[in-house]
């Protein structure tokens, strides 16, 4: 069953549901001297999401390893691991707690970014919500800040927006 990205979750989707890390992927796209892409990657962790009766959300948590930031380029990858971008050393996880769900425009997730300690508002647009039994998998995109996230590094050469990409694949539980 596909569920149409312009409605909101179905009730019959209620029900607690842990993300599988092996499905999922969260990927960015960035901008090195303000117009040449970067792509990278970081691996998920964890995550469990509960939907009520209504098929609104309760509770989203997911996490992200900033220690395996991966872009392709060992050297850019060891300083956005670094004090100066991630610290992922004294930060280890990017975390998400998705508040509620959206549906003015299509479907959509309200929440909050915890990067190096610092929540920071986000909005996920839902590109896709497929359901196939017990699993479901979501792909959503977000544009975020790098600066409000407190990642300010190299400010003049690398651009402050960051357009992330996700795919969260959830297996229901119980």
């Amino acid at each position: 069953m596909s569920v149409d990205h312009t409605t909101r979750p179905n009730p019959a989707l209620r029900g607690t549901w842990r993300l599988e890390p092996a499905g999922s992927t969260v990927e960015f796209t960035g901008r090195h001297f303000f117009f040449l892409p970067v792509r990278g990657s970081v691996p998920v962790r964890s995550g469990r999401a509960e939907l009520g009766t209504d098929g609104g959300l309760l509770r989203l948590d997911a996490a992200a390893g900033a220690a395996g930031f991966e872009s392709g380029n060992p050297q850019r990858d060891t300083a956005v691991r670094g004090p100066r971008f991630l610290d992922a050393e004294r930060y280890p996880e990017l975390r998400l707690t998705g508040e509620r769900l959206l549906d003015e425009d299509g479907l959509g997730l309200a929440g909050l970014l915890e990067v190096k300690g610092r929540a920071t508002p986000v909005t996920f647009t839902v590109d896709e919500l497929t359901v196939r039994g017990e699993r479901a998998v979501v792909r959503a995109g977000a544009l975020v800040d790098r600066h409000a996230c407190g990642v300010g590094g190299m400010r003049g050469l690398v651009g402050a927006e960051l357009r992330v990409r996700v795919r969260a694949e959830f297996v229901r539980e119980g």
